[in-house]
């Protein structure tokens, strides 16, 4: 039977108003989905899809990273239930947004410090600083200079830097380099050498010769109250009279923060071989009668940051040694108080070298020689002198290396 007209007009009808229906709920659930823009708490707005996961997080509590949502969708996720709309957060940026984070771009511990670039240890200087008389603490620097520990505080004891990225050394002031120590305790008397392997530390106690070591004057091959093996550090050690023949270096050796208040034979002598090292660094010596530094050895010796008054020569390469070689001494940044003769004695014959930087001299000007020149030989014979001043080859300085400060 044909249908009525009543139940063809219906049907369409009912199909039509339920399409109405489903398209109006599809319209609202992608409300914030294509080309259409509803505003949700930092984001637009979709209706619980897949759970994003904060967003990207770079570095700090709260650093660039978005908060809430992040850059990716939050909750509501990419997709939310009938459409693409992001969810809680969206785009937009959340807690703590694009803000500084905690250690973030701002200076961390141990950061850029005013100061100077250190580590861990903070500013360039350390407990107690460099002051004269204090101490060179975890990270302190020399006075005068960005030192790792640096040649310690004039009368001082020596530290160590930890962590910082200054340099090892530093130079001290001309002015503090003869502000002599105060010993602490007692004298110790030394009656046989002693003898140092690796780092001896004498903590800033006086030490004097006794017994077998109790002579301070100019007997040729006298034996030290130290020595030092190679490789070794002597340090913090104040040297008084009797001084015998001081220290010994029997290779590489570094003598850091050494006081000679009276010298006896010499003050140091380095015995070792063609390619060692002997550097005295810190410290100062006064009383040689002759010389304060003997060089037997090969090699080079390094004095730095050094205070040398009342000698007769600072240094002096062998002149008659049975066996010669080539010597090379280094000064820098060393303060000279007459009574002084000649700052170095080299064997141009030998090709020695002598450098100097950095000298001061309380005397008027040009009333020391600073560099003196020998024909050195191997028979015991007493070397000549050939010459005297700078000449490019064996005493190498200039003018301005040298300051006259009467």
């Amino acid at each position: 039977m044909a249908p009525s007209t009543q139940a063809i007009r219906t049907t369409p009808y009912r199909r039509l108003v339920g399409l109405t229906w489903l398209v109006a709920a599809t319209t609202a659930s992608c409300v914030g989905g294509i080309g259409i823009d509803v505003s949700d708490t930092g984001g637009t707005q979709g209706s619980g899809g897949a759970q994003g996961t904060g967003g990207v997080t770079t570095t700090g509590s709260g650093g660039r990273a978005t908060g809430s949502g992040g850059t990716m969708a939050g909750s509501g996720g990419t997709t939310g239930t009938g459409g693409t709309t992001t969810g809680t957060g969206g785009s937009a940026t959340g807690t703590g947004g694009s803000t500084t984070a905690t250690g973030g771009a701002v200076a961390g511990t141990g950061g850029a410090a005013s100061g100077g670039r250190v580590g861990t240890g903070g500013s360039p200087a350390g407990t107690g600083g460099a002051a004269i008389g204090g101490r060179v603490g975890t990270g302190g620097a020399a006075t005068g200079g960005r030192g790792g520990g640096g040649a310690g505080g004039r009368g001082g004891f020596v530290g160590s830097s930890t962590g910082g990225a200054t340099s090892t050394g530093g130079s001290t002031g001309a002015s503090a380099l003869c502000v002599w120590p105060t010993a602490v305790g007692s004298p110790q008397p030394v009656t046989a050498t002693i003898n140092v392997s690796g780092t001896y530390d004498g903590g800033m106690k006086r030490f004097v010769g006794s017994g077998a070591l109790g002579a301070s004057g100019q007997v040729e091959g006298g034996d030290p109250l130290f020595e030092i093996a190679n490789g070794g550090t002597l340090q913090n050690v104040i040297i008084g009279n009797p001084a015998a023949d001081g220290v010994h270096c029997g290779g590489t050796c570094t003598l850091k923060n050494v006081w000679w208040e009276d010298v006896g034979e010499d003050a140091a002598t380095s015995r070792g071989g063609s390619s060692i090292v002997m550097t005295i660094d810190g410290g100062g010596a006064k009383g040689a009668a002759d010389k304060v530094f003997q060089h037997n050895g090969g090699g080079t010796m390094v004095i730095k940051n050094f205070c040398a008054q009342d000698f007769g020569k600072l240094y002096r390469s062998c002149g008659n040694c049975s066996s010669q070689s080539q010597r090379n001494v280094q000064f820098e940044n060393v303060m000279i108080i007459p009574r002084a003769g000649a700052l170095a004695g080299v064997n141009a014959n030998y090709n020695d070298t002598a450098t100097f930087k950095m000298i001061t001299i309380k005397a008027a000007a040009n009333s020391v020689p600073i560099c003196d020149r020998y024909t050195g030989n191997s028979t015991g014979a007493e070397p000549t002198k050939s010459g005297s001043g700078p000449d490019g080859t064996v005493c190498k300085y200039a003018a301005s290396d040298i300051t006259w400060a009467p």
